[in-house]
């Protein structure tokens, strides 16, 4: 074993029993073989779910079935995590260790959810709270397994392995202070041997309350453990092979992608692949090191690799993915011509809103697209109204649409690939409704309706990669 340091990462389905945390201790054995390893892990499969119900679900109960819920909820998470452990952890001493731990963790959580019974309320800070207990309970199976195997290993939350944020509850940043904190948490475990089991998605601000890092956050933890710690890899563990040409759902067809860019892999991300998130290629590229996203039931395949270099391929187009849940709003009258730093402060209070926009498009002064999240077009809807005092004629909103982006380094200075794309739109019998082609020249992403979007997916991964 050499001293550089590899950040493996599990979460979902890897996750999911005993007999999978069974296969997370054979991998890191594996890797410990080559290498200092640093685990990542998320909460057992459908935990955090389950915690969000039971949040939302307690706080609107009458003052009398708050206890009673409290509590069945208590002995249905302690049954299925003792399950778990029993599973995966054969030394008794190990066992009652890890299940002292969880009950504990438990017993704090039911007093929380009476409290937030009581209260009739829940905000983000609440709720960051409580889906926090989620990987703060599965560290102590994971770390407990390893130990079971005579693998030295020690439980801590993303707190104390030095991640530290705002207090932007549900979506918080990393304080640049991480780089100083991370080593210093982590390293005099790694020097002496020992695997730290980082609980990924949660971490806490300065004062020391819990806060989560939004979607995929737990694919975030493992990117920034990776650069602070100077990794030569951070593996992304899952129940699939890896990055795939398309949804499988869709596309019966899809095939496995090898070697992705950052930028592809940032674009597949942003529109819509579920088997890897945005925010956690950042501080992979930032400091060049690769991303791995492979199967934990085929540890020996190396998956889909995602690295700095654009690799062109004969096929130009790598995947073709398609983002649901989005609708179009389209602003008339804006005349920007007449009123100087409309938009800034139309984009001002999105930020302050913390609306993300996914596209946008500009016909002409006084005509704006913008498309978002289902789930932001009320508050956007506020946020145009708040920011445009007078010049605004109507707002529409379009919610039956979806995004279709084609991704692949190959398109940069390929005649005709757009010309080619939109062709197939229109044999399908579908418009293009907006269009955006991204800075970095690795993708074309339009909107069309919903109704034909499924086959406009299978027309263009036909044509493009299973020829």
């Amino acid at each position: 074993m050499d001293e550089k340091i590899i950040v493996l990462k599990f979460g979902g389905f890897a996750v999911s029993t005993g007999e999978n945390i069974k296969r997370i201790c054979a991998i890191v054995k594996k890797e410990r073989e080559k290498h200092k390893v640093v685990v990542t892990v998320s909460a057992l499969y459908g935990v955090t779910d389950e915690l969000v119900e039971i949040s939302k679900k307690i706080s609107n109960l009458p003052a009398i079935a708050v206890e009673d819920a409290a509590k069945k909820f208590y002995d249905e998470i302690l049954a299925l995590h003792y399950k778990t452990v029993k599973e995966c952890i054969a030394d008794e001493k190990i066992l009652n260790v890890a299940m002292e731990k969880i009950k504990a963790l438990l017993e704090k959580l039911r007093i929380t959810l009476i409290g937030i019974g009581y209260l009739e309320e829940i905000n983000p800070k609440f709720m960051d709270f409580v889906i926090s207990f989620g990987e703060k309970m599965s560290i102590h199976i994971v770390s407990g397994a390893l130990n079971d195997i005579g693998i030295k290993a020690y439980p801590l939350t993303g707190y104390e392995a030095g991640i530290i944020t705002d207090s932007n509850f549900s979506h918080a940043r990393p304080l640049p202070v991480i780089n100083e904190t991370i080593n210093k948490n982590l390293m005099p475990l790694i020097e002496k041997d020992t695997v730290p089991v980082v609980a990924g998605f949660i971490a806490a601000d300065i004062k020391g309350t819990a806060t989560t890092l939004g979607r995929g956050g737990s694919d975030y933890t493992a990117a920034l453990l990776a650069k602070h710690l100077k990794a030569v890899e951070v593996q992304i563990i899952k129940d699939v092979e890896g990055v795939l040409s398309a949804d499988p759902k869709i596309t019966k067809n899809a095939k496995l992608i090898r070697q992705l860019s950052y930028a592809e892999a940032m674009d597949l991300a942003l529109f819509g692949a579920k088997v890897m998130y945005s925010r956690m290629i950042e501080p992979a590229m930032e400091a060049n090191i690769p991303v791995r996203v492979k199967s934990i039931f085929k540890p020996d395949d190396e998956g889909t690799v995602i690295v700095k270099k654009e690799e062109v391929i004969d096929r130009i187009v790598k995947a073709v993915t398609m983002m649901k849940d989005v609708a179009i709003i389209n602003i008339k009258g804006v005349g920007m011509a007449e009123t100087p730093g409309i938009m800034g402060k139309i984009f001002s209070e999105f930020g302050n809103r913390g609306i993300n926009i996914i596209m946008v498009s500009g016909s002409s002064e006084s005509n704006l697209s913008l498309v978002v999240k289902k789930s932001d077009i009320e508050n956007t809807v506020e946020a145009i109204t708040t920011g445009l005092n007078s010049g605004m004629r109507k707002i529409d909103v379009m919610d039956n649409v979806r995004i279709i982006a084609v991704i692949g380094a190959g398109m940069a200075g390929s005649k005709g690939v757009a010309a080619k794309i939109f062709k197939i739109v229109a044999d399908n019998d579908a418009s293009i409704i907006m269009i955006a082609q991204g800075s970095s020249e690795v993708n074309i992403s339009f909107v069309v309706e919903e109704k034909f979007s499924e086959d406009v997916v299978k027309a263009i991964h036909e044509k493009f990669i299973e020829k």
